[in-house]
């Protein structure tokens, strides 16, 4: 007696997607038709809140300017990380690596290091794997 192949079953609909607003951690399948997948939506809003901190940071180091070594150094950082801010999945290790860089800099002068920091956290949001 021979085993009968059975096509498997056909999901009955057009979307078999999870779609999420929010964050999401580890893998996530809509079983029992699903493929691991993932998309990244950066939203205006995200990209918003970077460039304000960016633009706060900016000003802060602005009227600084002169007094901390560091200073022309931290605004050639922001300089390079601005553009970047529309196309931040095409090499995030090296936006990883300004980040990092600008933090260490602006960690050397006074009243900035937070707006640094916040910097790095908004930024780092619109990164894949983040």
């Amino acid at each position: 007696m021979s085993i009968r192949r059975q096509p498997g079953p056909i999901p009955s609909g057009t979307n078999f997607g999870i779609i999420n607003t929010g964050h999401m951690t580890g893998p996530t399948q809509a079983a029992p038709f699903s493929q691991n997948t993932t998309q990244t939506n950066i939203t205006n809003e995200a990209v918003d809140e970077a460039r304000e901190s960016i633009e706060s940071l900016r000003r802060r180091l602005e009227e600084l300017s002169g007094q901390y070594p560091e200073v022309d150094a931290a605004l050639r950082d922001l300089d390079m990380i601005t553009p970047r801010l529309d196309e931040p999945e095409h090499d995030p290790g090296t936006m990883r690596y300004m980040l990092q860089n600008l933090v260490e800099r602006c960690g050397g002068i006074p009243g900035v290091l937070a707006a640094a920091q916040l910097v790095q956290s908004t930024v780092l949001a619109l990164l894949p794997g983040s």
